[in-house]
């Protein structure tokens, strides 16, 4: 590592070995703090988000119809999927933008775009767990219904590090799906509820017509900061100090 390069929170060769520790009260009260401040880049970057998906819907609407959509699994399976993969950098930039957040740096709306970058891990990444998620619960939804919503929980809350793995610290897609599946797996229970509260507070969300989402979305990129810096440790860049500005994440 250059001299001028610090990580800030835990270690990644910690992680691996399951020696970090987790507090479920201190994340979400972090989060709900950091988002207080940091909440304006946060919900343009998800509009850059929303507008993307719109043309993608209005895309596919223009090849389908919502008859055959809702009629054809297939089709269901294949629209989720390009859904994910055309979403990834998008969804990369909103995640890196949530780790500066969790270190302190400011961030600006453009940053949504900065997962681009990384594209094609990203997608990588997006691809290979939207289809894990798809058949986990395609399979045990064969057993019963709510089979299918406990499979994707699960495959969404052991690949959550996957994305920010990639992103901030540029790990390949194999090896950061591996190390998040590792690492989580150390202390599931405690993912699986966090991911249970996230679940909650996107219901919640939805019931003032939808308006919660305001502050729900960017707090929820600010816990997954969180819980990286926490886990992982984010790489930051020292500045000399005759620079006044803030440090940089190297990703």
């Amino acid at each position: 590592m250059d001299d001028n390069k610090v990580i800030i929170g835990g270690s990644l060769v910690e992680s691996l070995k399951g020696n970090y520790q987790l507090s479920l009260r201190q994340i979400f009260e972090q989060a709900f703090n950091i988002t207080k401040s940091n909440l304006t880049p946060l919900i343009g970057g998800f509009l850059v988000l929303l507008a993307t998906a719109f043309l993608m819907v209005q895309a596919l609407m223009n090849v389908f119809s919502v008859e055959e959509i809702m009629g054809s699994i297939k089709i269901q399976y294949i629209s989720n999927i390009l859904g994910s993969v055309l979403i990834a950098p998008l969804l990369g930039g909103l995640i890196l933008m949530g780790i500066k957040h969790s270190v302190g740096i400011k961030t600006k709306v453009g940053d949504v775009f900065n997962g681009f970058n990384v594209m094609m891990p990203l997608i990588a990444v997006a691809l290979v767990s939207t289809t894990l998620k798809l058949v986990a619960g395609q399979l045990l939804g064969l057993i019963h219904p709510n089979f299918m919503i406990i499979a994707q929980l699960y495959v969404t809350a052991i690949l959550v590090l996957a994305m920010p793995l990639v992103i901030e610290r540029g790990v390949g897609p194999l090896n950061a799906l591996y190390y998040s599946i590792k690492i989580i797996h150390f202390k599931l229970p405690k993912f699986i509820l966090l991911f249970l509260v996230m679940f909650g507070l996107l219901l919640l969300a939805f019931i003032p017509l939808g308006l919660g989402l305001i502050w729900v979305l960017p707090m929820i990129c600010n816990l997954i900061g969180v819980v990286y810096r926490e886990v992982i440790g984010v790489t930051v860049i020292e500045k000399p100090k005759k620079d006044s500005s803030s440090e940089n994440i190297s990703a």
